[in-house]
């Protein structure tokens, strides 16, 4: 007999989304999942949000009042939540259809798992498919070099709020990536499943956070790498340069790093980390400007 599928609760944080509120939480309401409980914390909108949050009354919960910015409207919401699966979806975002089931039965079938997250699409502001997210099989010991764990297609059992505590108010861009890192140091690797399914789509838009601050996302990720992990990967640092040379979001505007972008990030790759590093991280640049000056020939 299979395994009933679980409560789902998925908090919504909002705040100046009206023109993708309505397609959020249409998204979710289509799932047709049998247990899912939807709770939009919106932080005092002001272009009509909570006129068109207003209309779904009835079928999610709505609460207005101000917060302390995005992490804390995720745990004023996630306080809120009833469901033993827990995750949270941006008033932008969306969930593709039959993601709830996929991700509740994987959650039924492996009782053990603490984190299920699958992969994503980042949609433009009509919903066309622009690009997939850059996502991979879960390994621990990759995540410091690179964020792989799309957060609209991530869902986590309530033990780990309840063992981890709620997300990290002072981040306002990196709280999903320093969530993940905190379940890679708590939890045995076997007790997080990867979909090879695409579940969500993140929207890019002139106003989403994740464009028009990506270079102050790119700043607190690299602080967050110092004080997590212990060193700040190349990776990281090429991103930030190249978007500091090119001015160009990739996701949006996909296109070679530039060569010039190399020597300041391998300069401050240096300077931020300690010399046990140095070997590990310049090792995987030299291969990969091997392979580029081969494909130049």
């Amino acid at each position: 007999m299979p395994e009933a599928l679980p409560r789902v609760s998925v908090v919504v944080p909002s705040l100046d989304q009206a023109a993708y509120v309505r397609a959020t939480l249409e998204s979710l309401l289509s799932q047709g999942y049998p247990d899912l409980e939807v709770l939009v914390q919106d932080g005092g909108s002001t272009d009509g949000s909570v006129e068109v949050l207003r209309e779904y009354e009835g079928r999610v919960s709505v609460r207005v009042e101000k917060d302390r910015g995005q992490a804390d409207a995720i745990n004023r919401g996630l306080a809120r939540a009833t469901g033993e699966v827990l995750g949270y979806l941006n008033s932008d975002d969306v969930l593709f259809p039959g993601a709830l089931r996929a991700v509740g039965e994987a959650f039924a079938s492996r009782p053990e798992a603490v984190l299920v997250y699958g992969r994503a699409a980042y949609v433009g502001p009509t919903g066309e498919r622009i690009a997939p997210v850059l996502t991979r099989p879960w390994e621990p010991e990759r995540l410091p070099d690179l964020c792989y764990v799309a957060q609209p297609a991530a869902f986590f059992r309530r033990e780990v709020l309840e063992e981890i505590g709620p997300f990290d108010e002072s981040l306002h861009h990196a709280m999903d990536y320093d969530y993940w890192l905190r379940i890679a140091a708590r939890y045995e690797p076997s007790r997080v499943v990867h979909l090879d399914r695409e579940l969500a789509g993140a929207r890019l838009h002139p106003e989403a956070k994740s464009v028009g601050r990506w270079g102050r996302g790119l700043e607190e990720v690299l602080d967050l790498l110092e004080r997590r992990a212990g060193y700040v990967s190349l990776w990281w640092l090429v991103a930030k340069w190249d978007h500091r040379v090119d001015g160009r979001l990739q996701a949006l505007a996909p296109h070679p790093v530039p060569w010039r972008a190399y020597p300041p990030a391998i300069l401050e790759f240096l300077r931020r980390n300690p010399p046990r590093v140095w070997k590990r991280g310049l090792g995987g640049a030299f291969r990969g400007f091997r392979k580029r000056l081969a494909a130049r020939r």
